[in-house]
């Protein structure tokens, strides 16, 4: 295992199960407050959480491409985290998974897309594939998957 630290663009690893958990969170509070209004809205709120989980895969590839590897302790960027001791591992495996869940995650999200009829409960069923999406994430990044194969 080699570890190449690149500046604060290790900081940034913290956003790939960030962005589809506040996406998910803002679409949900939003369904909350407009309930009849955005479940019309089925295309947008696809396409959010589509995007979100792609952006994660984009940054996750990006730290592949550059072989970027490192450990990283949650408390320095969350202070709720400040007493625990969760560390985020990235290396090339944990990269690899991610890519891969992401990339399923949207080719599921785009068949259910075609598939499923968009009535009530489509938004709600969006917002908790981007809610699972992130949580499954987040776990591949706290387990050190290389050691375990």
């Amino acid at each position: 295992m080699h570890i190449i630290i690149v500046g604060n663009f290790i900081n940034s690893t913290t956003l790939i199960p960030l962005i589809p958990f506040v996406t998910s969170l803002f679409i949900f509070i939003l369904l909350i407050s407009f309930k009849r209004t955005l479940n019309r809205l089925t295309k947008p709120v696809t396409t959010l959480v589509a995007l979100s989980l792609f952006s994660s895969a984009l940054i996750s590839s990006f730290d592949y491409f550059k072989k970027i590897e490192e450990e990283l302790a949650l408390s320095e960027f969350l202070k709720f985290f400040e007493e625990k001791n969760y560390v985020i591992h990235l290396n090339l495996v944990n990269e690899k998974i991610i890519i891969s869940f992401s990339l399923l995650m949207i080719l599921i999200i785009g068949i259910t897309f075609y598939k499923l009829p968009r009535k009530k409960g489509y938004v709600l069923l969006m917002t908790s594939i981007g809610l699972i999406s992130s949580s499954i994430i987040l776990s591949i990044l706290l387990i050190d998957v290389s050691t375990l194969i």
